[in-house]
């Protein structure tokens, strides 16, 4: 089926004017239209991408069910054509989620990313390693404070996934190496501290 916005390949596509509707003629070959509307004269500017002049892609229709076979979980007037990988309940094409080479329901696709926290299905992820380095380079003068607590993150959250794709643990082992660095300067200047303090009593 056609772009509606597209009269024929040599017409170019059609466009509403923002302010009268009228229709505003765009050519094919054209990236950047600026003129006045034909109609109220208006001063119209439009940036055409590539994908306004591609046919809009169509979805079939779905089967439906007929006695004796199959009806989707989710919508029932259609025939099923998959199963959930995940808890077996019948699906069709409009219902089904293939991800990761599997096919899903939504509520296990959901469950599975924000219930369970599934490395293979997560939407988003925080990188503790980078926190963990923010918080020894950035907030180094308060490293008394930060550096345990970058310490509890790297150690806390070592071994899970951290991002879509293999990350180095150079970041890792950056952070663990400044966050010991600087608890021991921290301690050490805390030592000698006392060490001032006290032999200034004596």
């Amino acid at each position: 089926m056609p772009n509606p916005l597209q009269d024929s390949e040599s017409a170019g596509t059609v466009l509403p004017c923002p302010a009268c509707r009228s229709r505003l003629q765009v050519g094919r070959g054209v990236s950047f239209f600026e003129g006045k509307c034909p109609v109220c004269r208006r001063e119209v500017s439009v940036t055409a991408f590539p994908r306004l002049f591609r046919e809009w892609a169509i979805a079939e229709a779905a089967d439906p069910a007929r006695e004796g076979e199959a009806s989707c979980s989710f919508f029932p007037a259609e025939r099923a054509e998959k199963v959930c990988d995940e808890c077996g309940c019948f699906l069709s094409e409009r219902a089904a989620v293939s991800w990761a080479g599997r096919d899903l329901c939504l509520p296990c696709l959901h469950r599975l990313r924000e219930v369970e926290k599934d490395s293979g299905y997560i939407g988003r992820t925080r990188l503790q390693d980078k926190r963990a380095l923010a918080l020894v380079t950035w907030l180094a003068p308060l490293s008394l404070f930060t550096a345990p607590l970058a310490l509890y993150l790297l150690l806390r959250y070592r071994g899970r996934p951290e991002g879509f794709v293999p990350r180095s643990h150079l970041t890792w082992w950056i952070a663990f190496s400044l966050a010991i660095m600087w608890l021991i300067v921290s301690l050490v200047l805390i030592v000698v501290w006392v060490s001032l303090v006290l032999d200034g009593f004596s």
